[in-house]
């Protein structure tokens, strides 16, 4: 059977943020990814995993959200900056056994070209993926819509796949968010099976307004039932804004084992 986690930065807001681990955890939910889980101490971060029986299953690397900076992986004179990010996000990842660490590459500066900023994240996703490696940890990589973040460094499935085939580390890995290919590029099934083998993740939601599957356009019935054919195995986030209450938006999710309101 098929496996979600909560995004807990998207879902069960209507809680304070140490809450929503318990509330996901009520559902019937084993996972959460936590973007940013630094504004805890480590032995509190943890805590709030064990104590609810939860696996971390992503983090990001940390950057400035609130000064529009989706990512500095990208931005030429600060790979210091990238390397100690990535070195923050390793030491919550390997302790708390999180699988998945979210490398976001940011978005291309006015007046930057285009090719620098691929080679600077070229080279810093080569770092960061050598640092990973001996944990069995994977750096993920999601192209995303102009639409959600316009200038984003690759936003088609068939960059994402050249930036990993040009790094060249096996620990690299596409994260399959439905909700961007979608609104990019539509097609998809068509996409996830050329991004099939270097898949790491797959996230759902939605369009276009994001909200939970069968609340927009896409048939997700048939795409999960085509990620179990395929025998997909790890995990799927649930990066979704629900339409109303988190608990009234787990309705298509019952016979996966997670239950919302009665």
């Amino acid at each position: 059977m098929l496996k979600f986690d909560a995004n807990l930065r998207w879902m069960f807001n209507e809680w304070p943020m140490r809450e929503r681990y318990a509330a996901a955890a009520a559902c019937g939910f084993r996972g959460v990814e936590v973007a940013f889980p630094y504004e805890y101490p480590l032995p509190e971060a943890r805590a709030l995993l064990e104590d609810n029986n939860l696996s971390l299953v992503q983090v990001l690397t940390p950057s400035d959200w609130s000064k529009g900076e989706i990512g500095i992986g990208c931005l030429p004179g600060r790979e210091a900056e990238f390397r100690a990010s990535v070195e923050k996000a390793l030491e919550y990842a390997v302790p708390l056994k999180c699988p998945l660490i979210h490398a976001t590459a940011g978005i291309v500066p006015a007046g930057l070209a285009h090719a620098q900023a691929l080679a600077t994240f070229h080279a810093n996703l080569a770092w960061a993926a050598d640092q990973a490696a001996p944990h069995g940890i994977d750096i993920i990589i999601e192209p995303v819509s102009h639409q959600r973040f316009a200038g984003f460094l690759m936003s088609r499935i068939d960059q994402g796949l050249a930036i990993i085939q040009t790094v060249a580390r096996p620990n690299v890995k596409l994260c399959f968010d439905l909700y961007h290919v979608y609104m990019e590029e539509g097609a998809v099934s068509e996409k996830l099976e050329v991004a099939w083998p270097h898949i790491g993740h797959v996230q759902v939601g939605d369009p276009p307004l994001r909200h939970e599957p069968g609340s927009g356009e896409i048939n997700n019935a048939y795409f999960l039932e085509l990620l179990e054919s395929k025998g997909w195995d790890r995990w799927i986030g649930c990066e979704y804004k629900p339409s109303g209450h988190t608990l009234d938006s787990l309705r298509w999710a019952e016979r996966f084992g997670i239950r919302g309101r009665a």
